[in-house]
């Protein structure tokens, strides 16, 4: 059955282009000129997308959108807008639009628009499915546990992999920010196509731009060929800038203008390429104090920010403990050796932990349970020094309790483990160099191998 496309704006010549752009598709298509005359097509069923202006005479296209949303909750909505609307169309987004796009758009782009919002339609009853399915599932991609928390998290993901705008994913170090996002990718109608997953905290400033962006021959000394950049690499796929806090003020104002736009313009050349990817993002630092300090565009972050997860703290879902710990023992081999679990005095040890470096830590803890155990059951001795020194009271004053605590004792931690090598410390930690290097001067950890700072 063909999709029947709506198309609600009082102008008469931008009515007639979205139906010339959409001609020989396979649509079937009508055009009214207000929100009022947009309600009984709906009611009949005769709109499987509605394609609206913002700010019409006869009415408002957020008005229509709350009433397509609360009536018609299947039917899928892009806003069109004017430069000076824009705010309007990314507050339309986060009342449930699947887009927006400018005017005067290319026909290009709306043509593809639609293409995904037809796709998204064919897969909504197979994620439907499976979110009934989560009662009883231990998770969705590779996530493990079914914590309440959790399960907000699956439900968003199934939510926004439906639909092709920004996500930015919040969490600490070490929760799964990328898993989210390979997750999004996953149930997405991308999921065939590449993911690209790009760390900004690790790239130095004189790559980093070359690098998102690519060059072209002679674009600088030593580009001797020209290089397609990630964001073009990824082609329809998915890109993950992860540590997006750590990319340079000069390159946020250059990808912020890529995703307006929806294309690139390599290092080097006149020509740009177009953008097909779709953008998801992850940081661990607090974009608004960022923003404050000038250090991060508040543009880029509204741009990124239509739709943001958080991922819980391995303290926030104490309850998925015991079934991450044997998801890694199979994982690492463990049962190959003939080790089938912890002691209870060492699961409650490890429940009772406060866990800073989140599901991370938890994987090097088992890994080295497992390499100093002889099973069948590892015990209390043979955990981590970091969980046999949390044996303090709770009135402790040196036990952590802002995140700033968490954080710090998190980089002690596995700067002790990699016996001072600040380079594997930020790989145990999941987080770039140049991220480390700040955080051991910001908390005054310059010289880590110093007793003092490694042992507290």
């Amino acid at each position: 059955m063909a999709t029947k496309v709506l198309v609600v704006d009082d102008e008469p010549s931008s009515r007639q282009l979205c139906l010339e752009a959409l001609d020989g598709l396979g649509y079937e298509m009508q055009a009214v000129d207000s929100p009022s005359g947009a309600l009984p097509i709906l009611e009949d069923g005769q709109a499987d997308i509605v394609v609206t202006d913002v700010r019409m005479p006869g009415g408002s296209g957020l008005d229509l959108l709350r009433i397509i949303k609360e009536k018609y909750p299947s039917v899928d909505v892009l806003m069109m807008t004017g430069f000076g609307s824009i705010p309007e169309a990314v507050e339309a987004v986060k009342l449930g639009a699947y887009d927006y796009i400018t005017k005067p758009f290319k026909i290009d782009q709306f043509r593809s628009l639609l293409e995904h919002m037809v796709e998204k339609q064919r897969l909504a009853e197979e994620n439907r499915l499976l979110r009934e399915q989560l009662k009883t599932q231990k998770g969705i991609g590779d996530f493990v546990g079914n914590s309440p928390a959790m399960q907000q998290v699956y439900q968003t993901i199934l939510k926004v992999a439906e639909k092709r705008h920004p996500v930015l994913i919040l969490g600490e170090s070490g929760t799964g920010k990328e898993l989210v996002a390979r997750a999004i990718h996953a149930y997405s109608p991308m999921r065939d196509k590449h993911f690209v997953p790009v760390d900004c905290g690790s790239l130095t400033s004189t790559l980093i731009e070359s690098e998102l962006f690519g060059h072209v021959r002679g674009a600088f000394t030593g580009a001797s060929q020209a290089r397609t950049g990630l964001l073009a690499s990824a082609g329809g796929g998915t890109v993950f800038l992860d540590e997006i806090g750590e990319l340079p003020v000069e390159l946020q104002a250059k990808l912020l203008r890529a995703l307006q736009e929806r294309e690139i313009r390599p290092l080097g050349s006149n020509e740009a390429v177009p953008l097909q990817a779709r953008v998801l993002a992850a940081t661990n630092r607090n974009l608004i104090a960022a923003i404050e300090k000038g250090a991060f565009r508040e543009d880029l972050y509204f741009r990124l920010n239509v739709v943001s997860i958080r991922v819980p703290s391995l303290r926030e879902r104490r309850s998925d403990i015991p079934a991450l710990v044997q998801a890694l023992l199979v994982r690492h081999g463990a049962l190959e050796e003939g080790i089938v679990g912890f002691t209870k005095e060492a699961m409650d040890r490890m429940m009772s932990y406060s866990w800073p470096g989140n599901v991370r830590e938890l994987e090097n803890c088992v890994q080295h349970a497992v390499s100093l155990g002889s099973g069948p059951l590892l015990e209390l001795k043979d955990l981590p020094p970091a969980l046999l020194g949390s044996l303090r009271s709770k009135t402790d004053p040196d036990e952590p309790h802002t995140l700033e605590d968490l954080e710090r004792r998190a980089i002690l931690n596995a700067l002790q483990t990699a016996g001072g090598d600040r380079l594997r410390a930020a790989k145990l930690l999941g987080i770039g160099k140049t991220t480390i290097y700040r955080k051991l001067k910001e908390y005054g950890l310059e010289d880590p191998l110093s007793g003092d700072a490694l042992h507290e």
